[in-house]
């Protein structure tokens, strides 16, 4: 029986942390080899893990991992990271490599190593720590105060050097001498742990150990993709959606008026039904033959039956209820009674999230194109998806509230309770009508002339609003007249604005000048004659 060879792992780490690490690696995995210096390298590496103490400069970070993967381009990077990083999870996802990993107990880094050597890509970032560690005061006497008053001496110096190596304007030159004297610090400081430090502040590493009440359980970025297969990667994405689905969420868009007049089973129902619609839509979709071919003519009729199908599911689709003397099916009665084509002219194509799923096509973000695995990928389809599951949401529930005002016993079962009202219902009916009419005559040409458009978003718990920059020029060319109007009066006024600015400073220039010339210089004169005649009687008196 031929025996499998190992998989050949290179390390880069600090010497204490590669060693410890490379041991609690091949402990219970003997199909690993940690190589520890790049010259025991025999042919390619299968990974390469890259340990660091520090998240200091991303740009370093980059050039390091871009020299990597000069030398060693088949071989996947993963990054391991402490607990307390500078960075935000959106730098550290642009280092270019296959994987980040915030603070891992041995075992999920294994699990990781595994995934990313399988093609796969794991992003588990927490920015914010969920550590509760008390503070080591096993040190006491001489040492304890030769540990803290050098500790705090030298994190004084690297603040201030952290804050001189952030400008922009620093030369290279300078910057190179800053960066020295940064490592120079730190090495001080890792000789003062260790000369006067307890053992656990010493061998202090971004790997955890099991017994740790403290690991971080949650991670804000959380993304792991065993392969780029279409069904894995919308698991991914579904997944995603669905956690950020379950609870009842807060509306802080002072908008979406008809959705939060659904009682809250409704809603969470709803939403939660939509998901699961647009992810049949999916799954049929890649079960096709010439699914690119195909696709423009589905999407023209997947949006009135994927919203006639959430009608029928999102509610029990046995549930009756007596109208005029009839027991009706409540969902046939929507679903018929429901305009299923209306269109929201500010939600996107839903070109834009099932075709890059589909046809593994690459996404454009801030001016670059990314692969669809590429992690900044999944949370923009993640945005997407969530954009259109809420505007879609809105608009089913302005069909259901038409209903209820058609059908008064439907109050009970969907609306919130104060809606059970018909004045109060048709007010909100009025409320909603306005405020559509507002949005599509001033608000929406504003936004288009302003090359802006407007997602909602979940995060933590909240409905959001984000705006997002995007060239509109094709939708403002389709504006009626009236809308045109609004976008002539706001381009009228960026125009006048300039003159408009120099008359006012001109005229304030003017009263200044009179005032100060003119109007000042004759109450002085006015002053002086008053001054000097007081004397002259003075003097005669």
């Amino acid at each position: 029986m031929i025996e499998e060879r190992a998989k050949q792992i290179l390390m880069i780490a600090p010497s204490l942390l590669g060693e410890s690490l490379a041991l609690q690696l091949t402990s219970e995995d003997d199909n690993l080899e940690i190589i520890l210096d790049k010259k025991d390298i025999n042919g390619l590496p299968k990974l390469i893990l890259f340990c660091l103490e520090e998240v200091e400069l991303s740009n370093s970070i980059k050039l390091e991992i871009h020299k990597l993967k000069e030398r060693w381009d088949q071989s996947p990077v993963l990054i391991v990271i402490p607990k307390s990083i500078k960075l935000s999870s959106d730098d550290l996802m642009t280092f270019g490599s296959e994987g980040v990993i915030q603070d891992p107990t041995v075992e999920l880094l294994r699990d990781t190593i595994n995934i990313v050597i399988g093609g796969g890509r794991v992003f588990k970032i927490n920015n914010e720590t969920n550590y509760n560690a008390d503070s080591i005061h096993n040190s006491y006497g001489l040492g304890h105060w030769l540990l803290t008053s050098g500790l705090s001496q030298i994190n004084k110096d690297l603040y201030t050097l952290d804050q001189m190596i952030a400008k922009k304007s620093i030369n290279t030159f300078y910057l190179f001498i800053l960066i020295g004297r940064r490592r120079e610090l730190l090495t001080a400081k890792r000789l003062i742990i260790w000369l006067w430090g307890p053992l656990e502040v010493l061998i202090e590493s971004p790997i955890k150990s099991n017994n740790n009440k403290n690991i971080i359980n949650k991670y804000n970025t959380d993304i792991t993709i065993k392969n780029t297969s279409t069904n894995e990667l919308w698991n991914v994405i579904y997944k995603r959606v669905k956690e950020r689905l379950q609870d009842d969420l807060i509306n802080s868009t002072n908008e979406l008026a008809a959705l939060y007049s659904l009682n809250k089973s409704k809603r969470c129902n709803l939403l939660k039904t939509l998901l699961k619609e647009f992810s049949t839509i999916i799954i049929k979709l890649d079960s096709k033959n010439n699914r690119e071919k195909e696709l423009e003519e589905i999407l023209k009729s997947i949006t009135p039956e994927l919203r006639a199908n959430t009608l029928r599911n999102f509610i029990d689709s046995y549930a009756r209820l007596k109208k005029n003397g009839v027991d009706v099916f409540i969902s046939d009665f929507l679903v018929h009674n429901a305009d299923l084509g209306i269109l929201d002219d500010e939600l996107p194509s839903i070109a834009l999230i099932i075709d890059p799923i589909l046809n593994n096509k690459p996404i454009l973000l801030d001016g670059d194109y990314l692969s669809i695995e590429d992690p900044r990928s999944i949370i923009q389809l993640e945005t997407f998806i969530l954009n259109w599951i809420l505007r879609t949401a809105e608009i089913v529930s302005e069909e259901i509230i038409s209903s209820c005002s058609e059908w008064p016993e439907l109050r009970k079962y969907f609306l919130n309770k104060e809606l059970v009202s018909t004045r109060e219902l048709e007010r909100k009916r009025n409320h909603i009508n306005t405020n559509n009419q507002l949005q599509n005559l001033f608000k929406r040409p504003v936004r288009l002339y302003e090359s802006k458009r407007l997602y909602y978003t979940v995060k933590n718990k909240k409905i959001e609003k984000v705006i997002t920059l995007e060239p509109r020029d094709d939708e403002l060319k389709k504006l009626d007249w009236a809308q045109r109007q609004i976008a002539f009066i706001i381009e009228l006024r960026d125009a006048l604005a300039p003159q408009v600015q120099a008359i006012i400073q001109y005229l304030g220039d003017l009263i200044v000048l009179i005032l100060t010339k003119v109007v000042g210089r004759s109450i002085g004169l006015i002053g002086r004659g008053i001054a000097q005649g007081m004397g002259r009687n003075l003097s005669k008196g």
